[in-house]
This record gives C-alpha cells, sequence and structure tokens, in this order.
C-alpha cells in the first residue's frame, strides 16, 4: 500500500507513516500550502482530513492570508524570511516605458504543475563509493511535486522520499532554468518545515573547539533563531540538527518532538522564524551569506537532503528514529552485528617523534590487550616533523622511514591487526614542495593576505586538477600499502574563499571531497573512513554518508567526554561515536574505570602510552577491552535510552538495549553530587517483562538477578551497589542478559 494518498477533490496528498503524518494541499490558484503535520490515527485508521478551507481563512498580513507554502519564495512573500529568493536579469514580456530600471525581476511565484512518485529519485551528492547503506536497496516513495513560476520558463521541484517505519521524511528541492537567460540564485533552503501553531522550544547542541555538542535547550522567541556555520566543514559551534516541542511539556521519554537534521557538510543554515501569530516554521539550507549561485539556461541544480520528522515519545524517541535512520540508510553498508574494531592511535604516545621501532614497540603492545585496529597519526610524511611543514607532500618521509612503512605494516599485520594512517588532505603548508610549485591552488583573493591558521592554507578544490592530485596522491599510498583506514581530519576554517569556482566554492568544495571519498572507497572496498575536524568539526548526515565513525573532539579527558558525549547520542547513534581511552592525569584525575566507561558507550579507542604502562595496568586494558568486545554488539548496534543526562542532575545514565529485548548494556556516570544525597534508581526500558536478567560486570561476575518488569517498573534493586554512593566522580558500566 502505498504511503502517499491524494485525495482529488480537495487537492490533498498525505503522507502517512508509521506513527506520524505530514499533509499539503494544492489550492485552486496553483499554490501549494502546508496542511499540518503530526501524530497519525493508531494502527491502520484512514488519516481524514475536512473542511480545509478553514485553515486558509486570513488572520492579519503575517499569516500570508493564513497559507503556509510549503516552499515560501521572495514574491508570494516580501517581509519575512522565504526558501527561495531568485534574480531574473530579463523581463518575462515586453517592457513597459521606465520599467528598464525595474530590472532584475528578484519575483518567484511558484504554481503547481503536476505531481508522481518515483522510487528512483534521490537528493543531492548521493554516495558513489559502491557501500551502499544496509537498507538503502529496499524501495522507498518519493513524492514529486512540480511547480512552475507563473511567467518564466523556471521550474522547481519539490521533493519528499518517505522512510515509514522511522517516521521520516527527506526534502530536497530541484531547480530546472528552462529560460534563455543565466538565472541568479540569491538564497536557496533544501526544504521549509511547518509546526502546528504554537509556542515551542529548541533543543540543540552549542560549543566550540574541545567542547563540542554541548547540549542546549532555548524557547522560540518572536523572531528568527539561526544556527550556522560559515565555511567548508560542518562546524564547532553548533551541529545541523534540531528537536522542537512544545514548551515545557517534552521529557525525554515522553511527549512531542519535531526532529530535523542537514546531509551537508558546506555552508549550512537552520533558521527558526516565529510570526506574531504563533506560526513558527523551520528553514534548512545553504547559509545565504556569501552564497551566490547562477544556473545558465538549460542548467540544473539539486541540493541537499534536509531530514525530518516526528515523534511521540519524548526526545529519546527521536533520538532513536534519528540514530535508526543513520544506521540503515546512510552509513556506508555493513552487516547486521558487525562492530566498530578496537582502535589504537599513536598520537600522545609519540606526536611528531615517529620512528619505525617506536611505532613497531606500540603496536605489540597493543596487539597483547586486544587492539584490533593500529592508526600511526601525523608526522609520518614529507618534511612533517612539527606542524608548519609538509602538508601537502603525500609521500612516505625516507628520513624516519627509510625503507618505507612496510616494515611497519608487516608488522602491524603480523599482530593480527588493520593498519590506518592520519592525512589531511584538504590542507597544505605554505613549507611544502606541494605549496612552491603551486602557490595558486589555495584558497585566496589576488593582492590580497593569505591568512594561515596553523600555519595551513586551503586547498582551492574548486580546481578539478587539485582534486585529482590529492585523489591521486592517496590512491598511490592505497596501492602501495595495506591500508585499511584514513583518520581523516580538517584542522581549520576557510578565510579568504577566493576560488576559480567563485562563489559556488562552498559547494564545490564538498562536492571534491565527497567525490575523493567516494572514489577511494569504490576503489579500494577494504577502507575504511573516520571523519575528523579539529576534533567533532565535521560531523552530519552527508559525510557520514562516506565514513564510517567521526572523531567526537579532541578532548579527551573522561568527565568532559561525558556532557559531549549526552549531546551527541541527541541525533548521532554511539556506533560513530570514537571516543579513546588517554592519560590519567588531563585536564581531571580519572581512574582508569572512569575512562573506560564513558569510552566504551560507543566505538573504543586507546591513545595512551601504552607501552609506558605498568604490569598490572596491561592486565586491567586487557579486561577492559575484552569485556567491551562482549557488549559492543549491544552498545553499537543496539538502540539507545537516555535514563539521565549530566546536566539535568549530574550524573549521564545509558541503557543500550537490543531490539528484542534479551540484552542490554547499562552505563552509569556520577560527575558530581552532593555528600549525603543519593542518586534515584532509574527504571530500565524495552526489556521483556516476564524474562529473568542476569546482571555481570567486567569481570564475569553475577551481581544479581531480575526479571524485566521488576527492572523496568523499579530499576536495578540498591543502585548504589552499582555506582556507589558518596561525592566521588564514578561510574559502572553492566551487561544485562536474558537468562530464562
Amino acid at each position: 500500500m502505498s504511503a502517499v494518498s491524494f485525495d482529488p477533490t480537495q487537492k490533498l496528498i498525505v503522507l502517512r507513516l508509521r506513527t506520524s503524518f505530514y499533509a499539503l494541499r494544492i489550492l485552486p490558484d496553483g499554490q501549494v500550502v502546508h496542511v499540518g503535520s503530526g501524530p497519525a490515527p493508531e494502527g491502520n485508521a484512514p488519516m481524514v482530513l475536512g473542511n480545509l478551507d478553514a485553515y486558509e481563512d486570513p488572520n492579519y498580513v503575517w499569516d500570508e492570508g493564513g497559507r503556509r507554502y510549503e516552499l515560501p519564495t521572495y514574491g508570494d512573500i516580501a517581509y519575512h524570511h522565504v526558501g527561495l529568493k531568485v534574480s531574473f536579469p530579463e523581463a518575462a514580456a515586453p517592457l513597459g516605458k521606465q520599467d528598464a530600471n525595474h530590472l532584475p525581476v528578484r519575483d518567484l511565484r511558484l504554481r503547481y504543475l503536476k505531481h508522481e512518485i518515483r522510487t528512483d529519485a534521490a537528493p543531492a551528492y548521493p554516495p558513489a563509493h559502491g557501500k551502499p547503506a544496509r537498507k538503502s536497496g529496499v524501495p522507498r516513495e518519493t513524492l514529486i511535486l512540480h511547480l512552475r513560476d507563473i511567467a518564466y520558463n523556471f521550474e522547481v521541484r519539490l521533493c519528499y522520499r518517505i522512510t515509514p517505519e522511522l517516521d521520516v521524511i527527506e526534502r530536497w528541492i530541484e531547480l530546472h532554468n528552462l529560460t534563455k537567460m543565466h538565472v541568479t540564485i540569491e538564497s536557496l533552503a533544501f526544504g521549509t518545515v511547518h509546526f502546528p501553531q504554537g509556542t515551542y522550544e529548541l533543543t540543540r547542541t552549542a560549543g566550540s573547539w574541545s567542547r563540542e555538542f554541548i547540549p542546549v535547550r532555548q524557547n522560540i522567541e518572536q523572531g528568527e533563531t539561526v544556527l550556522s556555520q560559515f565555511g567548508i566543514n560542518t562546524g564547532h559551534a553548533f551541529n545541523p540538527f534540531y528537536l522542537v516541542s512544545p514548551r515545557g511539556k517534552t521529557t525525554e521519554h515522553a511527549g512531542e518532538v519535531y526532529f530535523g537534521a542537514l546531509a551537508f557538510s558546506g555552508n549550512w543554515a537552520l533558521r527558526f522564524e516565529a510570526l506574531p501569530t504563533d506560526a513558527v516554521r523551520v528553514y534548512g539550507g545553504y547559509e545565504p551569506t556569501g552564497f551566490g549561485m547562477v544556473l545558465a539556461p538549460g542548467e540544473s541544480h539539486t541540493t541537499p537532503a534536509f531530514v525530518h520528522g516526528y515523534a511521540g515519545d519524548g526526545f529519546g524517541g527521536a533520538s532513536r528514529r534519528l540514530h535508526a535512520f543513520t544506521r540503515d540508510y546512510i552509513l556506508p553498508g555493513f552487516d547486521d552485528g558487525q562492530c566498530r574494531p578496537v582502535l589504537y592511535n599513536s598520537w600522545e604516545a609519540t606526536f611528531f617523534k615517529l620512528s619505525v621501532d617506536g611505532q613497531i614497540q606500540l603496536a605489540r603492545s597493543a596487539a597483547e590487550m586486544g587492539v584490533e585496529l593500529f592508526c600511526m597519526d601525523d608526522g609520518w610524511f614529507g618534511d612533517r616533523r612539527n606542524d608548519h611543514a609538509g602538508l601537502g607532500d603525500w609521500i612516505v618521509s625516507k628520513a624516519v622511514f627509510p625503507d618505507g612503512l612496510q616494515p611497519l605494516v608487516d608488522e602491524v599485520k603480523r599482530l593480527g591487526m588493520r593498519f590506518g594512517l592520519w592525512v589531511e588532505p584538504e590542507m597544505v603548508n605554505p613549507d611544502s614542495d606541494l605549496y612552491r610549485k603551486h602557490p595558486d591552488w589555495v584558497l585566496h583573493y589576488p593582492g590580497r593576505p593569505r591568512t594561515e591558521m596553523r600555519f595551513q592554507l586551503i586547498l582551492d578544490f574548486g580546481r578539478p586538477e587539485v582534486v585529482e592530485y590529492i585523489y591521486n596522491a592517496l590512491a598511490a599510498l592505497l596501492q602501495t600499502y595495506d591500508i585499511s583506514f584514513f583518520k581523516w581530519d580538517m584542522n581549520r576554517y576557510a578565510t579568504e574563499p577566493g576560488s576559480v569556482a567563485g562563489s559556488a566554492i562552498w559547494q564545490k568544495h564538498v562536492e571534491g571531497l565527497y567525490g575523493i571519498m567516494d572514489r577511494l572507497r569504490k576503489n579500494f572496498p577494504k577502507l575504511d573512513i573516520q571523519s575528523c575536524s579539529g576534533g567533532g568539526g565535521r560531523v552530519d548526515l552527508g559525510i557520514l554518508a562516506r565514513c564510517d565513525q567521526a572523531w567526537t573532539s579532541d578532548n579527551t579527558d573522561a568527565q568532559d567526554r561525558t556532557y559531549i558525549e549526552d549531546g551527541f547520542s541527541l541525533a548521532y547513534p554511539p556506533r560513530v561515536m570514537e571516543s579513546w581511552v588517554t592519560h590519567e592525569h588531563n585536564l581531571h584525575h580519572a581512574s582508569l574505570d572512569l575512562r573506560f566507561d564513558v569510552a566504551m558507550r560507543g566505538a573504543l579507542g586507546i591513545g595512551t602510552k601504552i607501552d609506558q604502562l605498568s604490569a598490572e595496568e596491561r592486565v586491567h586494558y586487557k579486561r577492559k577491552i575484552t569485556f567491551y568486545k562482549k557488549i559492543r554488539p549491544v552498545v553499537q548496534n543496539g538502540n539507545l535510552y537516555r535514563l539521565a543526562m549530566v546536566q539535568d542532575g549530574g550524573a549521564s545514565v545509558w541503557q543500550s538495549v537490543t531490539p528484542d529485548g534479551s540484552q542490554c548494556v547499562y552505563s552509569v556516570v556520577v560527575i558530581h553530587q552532593l555528600q549525603g544525597h543519593h542518586l534515584p534508581t532509574y527504571r530500565l526500558k524495552a526489556l521483556q517483562p516476564g524474562a529473568i536478567y542476569r546482571i555481570t560486570d567486567e569481570t564475569g561476575a553475577e551481581l544479581a538477578r531480575y526479571s524485566g518488569s521488576q527492572l523496568m517498573g523499579l530499576g536495578i534493586h540498591g543502585d548504589s551497589r552499582f555506582g556507589g554512593a558518596g561525592c566521588a566522580v564514578r561510574s559502572r558500566t553492566l551487561l544485562l542478559e536474558r537468562v530464562s
């Protein structure tokens, strides 16, 4: 049965999802308006909507006569924000006297032509690496509305791809310039989402380098609330997702949430607009500052996707839908049950002081404790003995590795591990052979300063020859050595974005980046990629379609990471969250138990000087890694329930549970607690009520047995036995397994 229904009498189109609906209508004058969205009737009960003309009754000017345009354009609207603004250099009809003074025509009024349903449509930048997501082969319906301007032969298609089981809609826009003139696109959203009229609050994340993904909740007040990133990465300050809920009415486990995320790694914006009438909408798309797209006659443009949906079971329900959508339809393909490997990265052990013997010693120590992937970080190439030189020269340094990387790779493979490398392909040091040969290959404006950050400039991916050079340099490494992992870094923001591509550099850079990754993965199928941008500066649904995991933050302090992980989990699944165990003395003193308990919540990594650990510490590491391998199928592929967030009461409590409820992992991290105050007992979720569960720790010792109904009704009895009491920072990770 189709998820799209059309009522020709009312000209009503309804998208029916598992627990929600989304409805739009074609008015007699051809305008397409949003009717409503939210909870659908339970079961298979039909979605009946009537007397729709009442929703178009005029209120006053701010409501556009009561109309909520599916794509507000500058023309139909001229007094607040719009999703699309277009400039035509010539008139569509013969000019009257003095009319030439009124050019260009900055007016677009789109009217309905037809609609169709397809199963082969896709937004911009679909992955071309040949490793489709787990369910991407499952046919999904896409509603496509064909619209045309009232005078110009300029067409726009509004696309809605539906994933019913997750209450998710992917929106994108296709522009088709069928005129005989060059048309300028001044601003462009991927879609506009209207919320039911009312007052709302916005849950999002904010921060900076080393404190990414800190949860923030704020009211959406009259006016505009803007989250945006200027540049060629996703950004540290904000991340392109949101959770919007009725003000003061939604909790982690109950209440309505409208959620959304953008699948683009460049200059993006989410603009939340609240009108005086309590009409609230969000525009998601390209950041308009510095944006200027010109479509030549006959040229088209397709935007990336704006993913959005509805959850009726609180913030946690919205997160689980986004997590499942990412696992099933975004991440490069992996088999059910397949897990991300335990990684060791050599950076904090050696920094730039690399040697063959030193790396081999680290590799042997890593293999002994159970590491599966050994990644050598910065300093292995060119004249890269510090961060002043060498970027761009992706050739193994003879000074450090006189026989190349082969001796190290051979030893890593002999030890039973995979081998990986750190790279930063989008950057160049002025002190490099590449820059000396091609100083014109960087973003810059002629005769203007070239601002360096971290002694780096950014390569101009608007030049096809630059993109080809980077691809060939990385491909040569993969052809020479058995490399199965790149930690792909990007360590600065864009300044002076002058390019041969002009203002299109914002799209061209992302297009070049995605293209290189796709080609590498297609031609070297064993390659995995980790997205890193000075930590968590490039995490979004667009880059995750090419990458298997993301470096969440350069801040590896366990206490700080707890806040970061809570925020990251609002939108992204633990499977992609790379988290390291590092040194005892970081920003805070942290026990080994705390460091592991925090890092084991996602894809586990080790970053300490493991060759300097005591015998006792090595045993402890090995025991922890062995335990993690036992629990990681649940952690990485299960459903996450946040039972508590550290910002709300000092403790972060996560429960990851298999879809059938037979296993779960209980993780508690207490960051601050008043002396004499006892934590509440947290009720578990999604277990089998009649089943009996055995609770074990990392040693395999059985701590208790409880029924599923007791665990969901009362929590883990005597929780202090498993988390402790008092005011010290502490943590615990437990495995619960059904035994009967």
